[in-house]
């Protein structure tokens, strides 16, 4: 028939160049990962227009000879894969064979390389599949890849290419990636002429946040450290204070790579849970290094996506870790943020030592010498007052009879009264997010300094002194965080002891909403809740748990199966989590409540019980912190 054909060559690579590259950014990716694992020390990156014009990457890693350095723009050439097995067990970031090629069937390409620094360095041009010329220069060891006039054989491509700007970020971002992967190379951009950022490689991954996020984010970030049989993980995470309005300031490194986990993403989300208001995100790097044959990296073009083979396990690994590294930490924003000073510490800094003569992947030592205060800024014997921890110490208790809740601490009801107070650090709970799930806490204990309740502003914060200045409190986001760890640890009890109604509760519900009901209606009967169906899309209650929320519990239940219809098939965790914010939040004193200051005081005395005492359940934070360094600022007192 003749319909069926072999590609020439050069089309084929054409093809492959569109997996490939995408965009500058990718060729950048590209031609940076072989200088790694080139074992460069140094690399800089120049563009121009945004790379569509000009793209120059030099490292000083060991070079070629001029056979290889022709051998290297055949298809699928690599010195990185050598037989069948080592499939299994990729150590090396670029190992497809395509990238050199690919490129050159889209742009005109020249290669200046030197291996021996005794010899003169090979010089390849290239455009389209042959080599336009093949001769010799003078260069130290190293290499100089530089592509010109990117798609300037494939105009359609060319087209659709954003905004030099647009461009200039995505080659930025990959940059700063690839060197939070390897923080022990020294890495730059230069874009028209002017220096975009700069890296030392001195090892230290808190520098290269400083370079690249500035001092404020370098300044709130907190280290986390972990390992087990299969995991070993080191990284850098922010305070709650510090965050983004998308995910994608969060790195994965793997075994030195860069990829995009949204498993790994979604569990970190989950361990900072109700720490963060809804749409924000924390920043972090994580280096999480395991047995390569634990990870199939040949799954995507571009190597971004990867398979683990223990995902449930790596995940739980991650999220105990971060959740770990938050408790240990007094998440209190400070009213007045200058960089480094604001935060109670600063990350200690990471030493990645990187042995080139067996595999590209990350071992992880802590510098012995370096600590936070090279880098912090320089202040006052004042605001170092406000950088130590206080102690803390046993409450006033002489308001021990106060149940802060709006309605029913008026009434006679004892029941309601003991449950509010949250039990001790112990209890188990599989919810995810701070101050819900304990089943590794080690009973942290009090979190919060000895605080003095001093007067209310507004009916709605209390203002409290400490030895190291004063915080502000939102009484609001403080008693619901009190309610929400009560009810998601209620929500979570197998018995529940019950109220009879007199009278039952008529719940009337729309026909959609009647539907997700009955599909739902074991969770609710298992909190304690006595509901059936009434006939049609009637339902009646004829008891409640003793600790549910009082006042208006019809419209409390109206908008859990308002939740269940617009979510969907959740999770029961889930499911739990919601709840127990909308019960905290019918049931938490208001603002405008004036309070007493025996009220006050047994208020920070159930905040203080709480596994998380810093944000509502919805993220908010509870407190503000103004040091005397802060105060003495204000009011000129130091410079």
């Amino acid at each position: 028939m003749g319909k069926i054909q072999i590609l020439d060559d050069h089309l084929a690579n054409q093809i492959a160049a569109g997996e490939v590259v995408e965009r500058p950014a990718s060729i950048v990716k590209e031609l940076v990962e072989n200088a790694i694992d080139a074992r460069a020390t140094r690399v800089q990156v120049m563009i121009e227009e945004g790379g569509i014009s000009f793209i120059k990457v030099s490292d000083n890693g060991i070079g070629m000879d001029r056979e290889d350095a022709v051998l290297a723009f055949s298809r699928h050439a690599t010195s990185k894969i050598k037989r069948k097995r080592d499939l299994f067990a990729i150590r090396t970031l670029g190992f497809r064979g395509e990238a050199l090629p690919s490129i050159a069937s889209v742009a005109k390409v020249e290669l200046i390389t030197a291996h021996d620094p005794s010899a003169l360095a090979t010089k390849v041009t290239i455009q389209g599949k042959e080599p336009v010329s093949i001769g010799e220069t003078s260069r130290s060891r190293g290499t100089d890849v530089i592509v010109r006039n990117l798609f300037y054989n494939t105009p359609a491509r060319l087209k659709y290419l954003k905004t030099v700007n647009t461009e200039v970020s995505h080659v930025a971002d990959i940059l700063g990636r690839l060197a939070f992967a390897h923080p022990d190379i020294s890495f730059s951009l230069t874009h028209n002429g002017r220096q975009l950022f700069y890296t030392t490689g001195d090892g230290k991954l808190l520098h290269v946040l400083l370079a690249i996020y500035g001092k404020q984010v370098a300044g709130h970030a907190i280290p986390v450290q972990a390992s087990n049989v299969d995991f070993h993980l080191r990284g850098l995470v922010t305070k709650p204070e510090v965050t983004r309005s998308n995910r994608s300031y969060l790195s994965i490194i793997l075994n030195g790579r860069y990829v995009r986990s949204l498993p790994i993403t979604q569990s970190v989300l989950r361990t900072y849970g109700t720490l963060l208001p809804k749409g924000r995100y924390p920043i972090g790097v994580l280096h999480l290094k395991m047995d390569a044959r634990l990870m199939d990296v040949n799954v995507h073009p571009s190597k971004l996506e990867v398979r683990l083979s223990k995902e449930k396990e790596c995940r739980q690994f991650v999220e105990n870790a971060i959740r770990q590294a938050l408790q240990k930490e007094r998440l209190v924003p400070a009213a007045i943020t200058d960089g480094f000073r604001s935060g109670p510490q600063v990350a200690e800094q990471q030493s990645f030592d990187w042995d080139h003569s067996e595999k590209p992947v990350l071992e992880y030592t802590q510098s012995k010498t370096g600590s936070a205060s090279q880098v912090r800024e320089n202040v006052s014997p004042s605001a170092n007052r406000t950088l130590k921890s206080q102690p803390a110490e046993k409450r006033n208790a002489d308001g021990a009879n106060f149940e802060p809740q709006p309605v029913a601490a008026e009434k006679n009801n004892e029941e309601a009264v003991s449950d509010t107070c949250p039990e001790p650090a112990g209890e188990k709970d599989q919810l995810a997010g701070m101050g819900t799930d304990t089943s590794h806490d080690e009973s942290p204990g009090p979190r919060l300094p000895a605080m003095t309740p001093l007067a209310q502003v507004h009916g709605t914060y209390i203002v409290a002194q400490t030895e190291d200045g004063f915080y502000l409190l939102d009484q609001h986001a403080a008693h619901e965080r009190i309610y929400y760890e009560v009810y998601a640890r209620k929500l979570g009890e197998d018995h529940h002891q019950q109220y009879p109604l007199l009278v039952p509760l008529t719940i009337e519900c729309t026909p959609a909403e009647a539907e997700v009901l009955h599909m739902r209606l074991a969770y609710l009967q298992k909190w304690g809740l006595d509901m059936e169906p009434f006939g049609g899309t009637t339902f009646v209650v004829r008891a409640y748990p003793t600790w549910f929320p009082k006042e208006d519990e019809s419209r409390l239940i109206h908008e859990i199966i308002d939740f269940m219809k617009e979510n969907g098939k959740v999770d029961t965790a889930q499911l739990r989590d919601a709840t127990a914010k909308m019960m905290a939040c019918k049931a938490a004193i208001k603002a405008n409540r004036n309070l007493r200051r025996d009220e006050m005081e047994e208020l920070l005395k159930q905040l203080n019980r709480c596994q998380n005492p810093f944000t509502c359940p919805h993220g908010r934070p509870i407190f503000v912190h103004f040091s005397v360094y802060d105060l003495e600022k204000m009011f000129k007192r130091v410079m």
